[in-house]
């Protein structure tokens, strides 16, 4: 009768381990929609942060249509995004318009890249959506306040040029 003693090192799996968990607590606290789809566009993953911006719950809305998250005029956009990824495109911060769970329509920025299988085939995207309607309310603010300065210095330059040529006229 004998014994046999094996030992194996699995250092290399924790890390791994452990590398996963952190990735996925960052995904998870993020405060930017993180949401995975395959190349049907169907939802396989939806992120605390996707919950907060678009008002889903992940059991709602995941094995749904990411085009629930699209407002019906720019629906061909995804047909596009969907294309691009099979080619193995990523679209870097593509800034376009959302829609929430009850409609509220919002301004966002979204990146999206392919997922590749072991394999390396595409199997999906991952898309990172960041509601940028602050932004964009604000740059609108800037626009109208740098019109508005500007319609008022040339009212100043006119009465300045006015009063020159008045000068001129009674010399």
């Amino acid at each position: 009768v004998g014994a046999v003693n094996l030992l194996v090192d699995i250092s290399g799996r924790k890390r791994v381990e452990d590398a996963m968990y952190r990735l996925a607590a960052i995904v998870e606290t993020s405060d930017d929609a993180i949401i995975a789809k395959n190349l049907q566009g169907i939802i396989t993953d939806w992120n605390q942060g996707a919950e907060r911006i678009f008002g889903y719950l992940a059991e709602e809305i995941i094995g749904k249509s990411i085009k629930v998250l699209i407002p019906e005029e720019f629906q061909s956009e995804e047909d596009t995004i969907l294309e691009r990824l099979r080619r193995g495109e990523r679209i870097d911060h593509y800034e376009t318009v959302r829609q929430r769970k009850h409609g509220e329509r919002f301004d966002v920025s979204l990146t999206i890249s392919p997922i590749k299988d072991a394999n390396g085939h595409i199997i999906g995207a991952s898309k990172i959506a960041r509601d940028i309607t602050e932004r964009k309310r604000f740059e609108k603010q800037l626009a109208l306040l740098g019109r508005e300065a500007e319609h008022r210095s040339k009212n100043v330059l006119a009465t300045v040029q006015a009063a020159v040529h008045l000068t001129r006229a009674e010399s």
